[in-house]
């Protein structure tokens, strides 16, 4: 199977999952930007105390080749747009307890201290039928908000 065949197979399950998120009154889209790999962005007024507006990003990452044995799905929840300078010696401190015990994923600042998050990285098997993968999926994104609440 080539490259476009597998994003155009990727495509129909991302679909599917915005869908699925749509149907339980998750505000998703389906967007594709230059540069950027397909993904779905939705609005997650479900997690934390309810108050801020938690952005999810869910996509597959690049494949290098149509060879390769796996391909990984990711669900990045941006919890903060902008840190406060004077909380990320805390904030550094408390991620470094967290990360330890949480057994899948991690929480993250980026270099630039603008964005605090949690992000789930998924391996799946690049042979696996897409209904196997639209449920291997459909399951991370469910422990990424477990994880991220």
């Amino acid at each position: 199977m080539d490259i476009n065949e597998i994003e155009n197979r990727r495509h129909k399950i991302l679909e599917a999952l915005s869908n699925e998120l749509n149907e339980n009154s998750i505000a998703a889209v389906l967007r594709k930007e230059e540069g950027a790999p397909e993904m779905i962005s939705a609005m997650l007024d479900e997690l934390g105390d309810g108050d801020r507006g938690i952005i999810g990003d869910f996509y597959f990452r690049p494949l290098q080749t149509e060879d390769d044995p796996v391909q990984v799905f990711t669900a990045v929840f941006t919890i903060a747009n902008d840190v406060p300078t004077d909380r990320l010696q805390a904030l550094y401190e408390a991620i470094s307890y967290v990360n330890f015990a949480v057994p899948a994923g991690c929480f993250s600042i980026d270099k630039d201290h603008r964005f605090f998050c949690y992000a789930l990285n998924t391996l799946l098997p690049s042979d696996l039928e897409d209904a196997q993968v639209f449920r291997q999926i459909d399951l991370a994104v469910g422990n990424a908000f477990f994880f991220a609440d």
